[in-house]
């Protein structure tokens, strides 16, 4: 047994110790208390515990090298099967920390002579009063009346797509103007959560990581174990961004760290939200593998089945669970995929014997019938599958670029039927054209893809219709917005406006 007797000056067996090697002792302590022996301190806690630090590897290389001395076997990273004597010293300072099996056990931790529970040791680290509870709900104060209104109007801002609307509205200002308002931090979490949640969906990941830091600084799981999916959510976030950079293999490591966290493992396998938004990315994901030519063929249809089977669970998911916009999405990318793929030859085997745009016709009625918007990508994705893409030859001659056959829209009401949508378009310029008025307008708030892809469908129906002026004036503001895209995207964007006819 190793005793530890707390005060103005800890000492270990009798012998005084130094601090900061206690304290990162008795924190992983009592994460093994809370959790058993899955328990684990991270990085980010010892950087905001030691923000005065200049050299926190220092601290922690000390402190393993004082555990050594003292008989205590602990080890970091997050393989735990590993022997602790074969644990890359590499990969130290990034952690997460924790104790072997049983080594909770061996400590007999006192203050002023009485035993100190985990409690007391909470209080003596220093951590929020809440960090040593064990899932008690009557932790944290309610949220009051005023704070659910707030935080229910940005969600309907949200839906709606009005994201960062200027003169303090929008669900950007409302999700901020709830977190002023919210009593604890259980409540300020959840409101973070969703303004990162906001950037990401307009298109700023730099923005979107910053809110996630922020969220990063006010709470941790241990605050609330019941509460841990804030947590779980977050990792799924930056996942987002990563992935909205087109850096897919990144998006799918930060997925796998987050499921191997000891915190959130039960989350992805029960927790409806966090399921279903970890299912969605995952589709996105190995849809990306799937689209890559560089890749082997084999490799790449198995990705595309793996894409299909992550959609049907998501779609699955956010209906059990009444989560409609999430729902709409997912069928959304579930007939824009089976399409993409039928194109590139990768008919998978989970594509099933519906038409792709019975899909897309789902997924508008449930934003019609559920009052769900927050984008366009279900018109641009219906847009340019009715066109079949358009033909490849670059710059056309217009009249055989008008002659290209386009699935008429009664066409496509008969495909989906018994699907009916209450909005009907006799053009699919229409539909086009009405969109790029409500994003004008700041109606409609979408990211800098979707704006470019509504611009080329705009210039693709205003050249079909034969009027090449506009065409060639929503080809000019699409060129002006290039800069604001990956460069692979910019690629894509470039490659379809030779695909016009010359103005």
């Amino acid at each position: 047994m190793i005793r530890i007797e707390l005060g103005s000056v800890p000492r270990l067996q009798g012998q005084a110790v130094r601090q900061q090697s206690l304290w990162l002792l008795l924190r992983m302590w009592l994460a093994a208390s809370q959790d058993g022996d899955a328990g684990w301190v991270r990085e980010r806690e010892l950087r905001e515990r030691f923000a005065a630090t200049r050299n926190l590897r220092m601290v922690i290389s000390r402190a393993y090298a004082d555990f050594e001395r003292w008989g205590v076997r602990a080890g970091w990273g997050k393989d735990r099967e590993r022997p602790l004597h074969m644990l890359p010293l590499a990969g130290r300072s990034r952690g997460p920390y924790w104790l072997a099996p049983g080594e909770a056990q061996r400590l007999e931790i006192a203050l002023r002579g009485a035993a100190a529970d985990a409690e007391a040791v909470a209080l003596w680290l220093g951590l929020p009063a809440d960090a040593s509870a064990t899932g008690d709900a009557q932790a944290f104060g309610e949220a009051d009346p005023s704070y659910w209104h707030a935080w229910a109007g940005a969600r309907r801002d949200m839906l709606d797509g009005r994201l960062i609307v200027d003169g303090g509205h929008g669900a950007l200002a409302g999700y901020r103007h709830a977190q002023a308002l919210a009593s604890d931090a259980r409540w300020q979490a959840l409101a973070l959560l969703q303004q990162a949640m906001v950037w990401r969906r307009a298109g700023n990941a730099d923005a979107a990581r910053a809110v996630l830091d922020e969220l990063d600084r006010h709470w941790h799981d241990v605050q609330a174990p019941e509460h841990a999916w804030l947590g779980a959510m977050a990792a799924i976030v930056r996942a987002w961004c990563a992935y909205a950079e087109r850096d897919a293999p990144l998006a799918g490591r930060i997925l796998r760290d987050a499921v191997a966290d000891a915190r959130w493992t039960p989350l992805f396998e029960h927790h409806p939200r966090v399921r279903c938004e970890h299912a969605n990315l995952q589709a996105l994901i190995h849809r990306a593998f799937a689209l890559d030519a560089q890749r082997p063929l084999d490799e790449r249809r198995q990705a595309a089945e793996t894409a299909l089977r992550h959609y049907r669970l998501a779609l699955t998911l956010a209906n059990e669970s009444e989560l409609f916009d999430a729902a709409a999405s997912t069928a959304s990318n579930l007939g824009w995929s089976i399409w993409l793929f039928e194109r590139c030859g990768l008919q998978a085997a989970g594509s099933g014997p519906h038409s792709p745009l019975t899909w897309i016709a789902l997924a508008a009625w449930l934003s019609e019938h559920h009052g769900v918007g927050g984008g366009c990508w279900n018109s641009i994705y219906l847009l340019r599958m009715a066109r079949g893409g358009g033909p490849d030859a670059l710059y056309p001659d217009a009249a055989g670029f008008r002659r290209w056959p386009v699935l008429g829209s009664g066409q496509f009401r008969a495909q989906v039927a018994p699907i009916e949508l209450r909005a009907q378009w006799s053009r699919w310029l229409d539909l086009a054209l009405a969109l790029q008025a409500e994003v004008d307008g700041g109606r409609l708030q979408i990211d800098a893809l979707q704006r470019c892809n509504l611009l080329l469908e705009v210039a693709w129906y205003q050249a079909y219709e034969g009027d090449p002026a506009a065409s060639a004036a929503a080809a000019a503001r699409l060129r002006r917005r290039l800069r604001e895209l990956v460069p692979a995207d910019r690629v894509f964007f470039r490659e379809a406006l030779r695909r016009l006819p010359r103005a």
